[in-house]
C-alpha cells in the first residue's frame, strides 16, 4: 500500500505549506516577534492590523503578501463604519467609497486614550496636522512634534506621513504653509529596529495595512519609491 500522496496532490501541499509558512513568518516580523507593542497607540493600532487580517507591504524589498480583509467586505466594512463614528458619520462603511486613512489614525489617537485637545479627531490627515503645527508655532501644546523627515528618527507611537512629491528640507513654518496642499496619509509607527520601520496605517491596498519601510544608519527615514515622505510626528511620552 502506497503511503504517499499522488505527485500532483504532494505538490499541491508544499505550495500550500510554503505559502503559509511564509505568511506567518511575515506576520511575526511585522508584529514586533507576535507580541503587542507596548506603546498604547502604537498597540492599539497593531490590534487593529490583527483584527483586519495582517496585510504586509513591504517598501524597497520582497515579501509583501495579501492577507487583509477588503474595505467592502466584512467585518471590515462596519469597522470602517465604528471609525467615522469618533465624527458623527458612522453611516459611511467601507462601502462608501469615503477615504478612510485619516479617520483610522483620528481613531486610534481616541482609543489609546490621546485627548482630543492634544490630537483633535479629523478624518482628514490635515484635519490634524495643522492645528498640531499651530500649536507648537504659538508656544501652545506640545504633546506632539512635527519634524522635517529627515530630522529625526521615528519610534513607536509616532507618525510617518507622506506627501505629494519629494520637497527640500522644510522647517515647522514651512510644513505649515504646505501641509494643507501636500499631505497625503499618515501611519502609525510599530517599531524601528533591524535597519526597517514598521508602521500601519488605514486604506493602504484598501485595508489595515503594515508597511515595511527602510532606514537610514541613524534611524531616519530613507528615501523609497512610493513615499515622497512629508514629516515625521512625535509623540511625547
Amino acid at each position: 500500500m502506497n503511503d504517499q500522496p499522488p505527485p500532483g496532490l504532494a505538490a499541491g501541499l508544499r505550495a500550500c505549506l510554503i505559502s503559509a509558512l511564509g505568511a506567518l513568518a511575515l506576520a511575526a516580523c511585522g508584529s514586533s516577534d507576535g507580541y503587542a507593542p507596548s506603546d498604547p497607540v502604537a498597540s492599539v493600532a497593531w490590534s487593529e492590523w490583527r483584527r483586519a487580517g495582517g496585510e504586509v507591504l513591504v517598501y524597497g524589498g520582497p515579501g509583501s503578501h495579501n492577507g487583509g480583509v477588503h474595505e467592502t467586505r466584512e467585518p471590515m466594512s462596519s469597522r470602517i463604519a465604528d471609525y467615522w463614528g469618533l465624527v458623527g458619520r458612522s453611516e459611511w462603511d467601507g462601502r462608501s467609497g469615503k477615504p478612510w486613512s485619516g479617520i483610522f489614525v483620528a481613531w486610534v489617537m481616541n482609543q489609546a486614550g490621546i485627548p482630543s485637545g492634544d490630537f483633535p479627531s479629523s478624518g482628514r490627515h490635515a484635519g490634524f496636522l495643522t492645528p498640531i503645527l499651530d500649536g507648537q508655532l504659538n508656544g501652545g501644546g506640545r504633546r506632539f512634534i512635527v519634524h522635517d523627515w529627515r530630522s529625526y528618527a521615528p519610534r513607536s507611537g509616532d507618525l510617518v506621513c507622506a506627501g505629494t512629491r519629494w520637497a527640500a528640507p522644510r522647517d515647522a513654518w514651512e510644513l505649515r504653509a504646505a501641509v494643507d496642499r501636500e499631505v497625503a496619509h499618515c501611519d502609525i509607527v510599530i517599531d524601528a529596529r533591524g535597519g526597517q520601520l514598521r508602521a500601519i496605517g488605514g486604506n493602504v491596498r484598501d485595508t489595515v495595512t503594515m508597511s515595511i519601510f527602510p532606514l537610514n544608519g541613524g534611524g531616519t527615514l530613507a528615501e523609497v519609491s512610493g513615499r515622497p515622505w512629508f514629516a515625521v510626528v512625535e509623540k511625547r511620552r
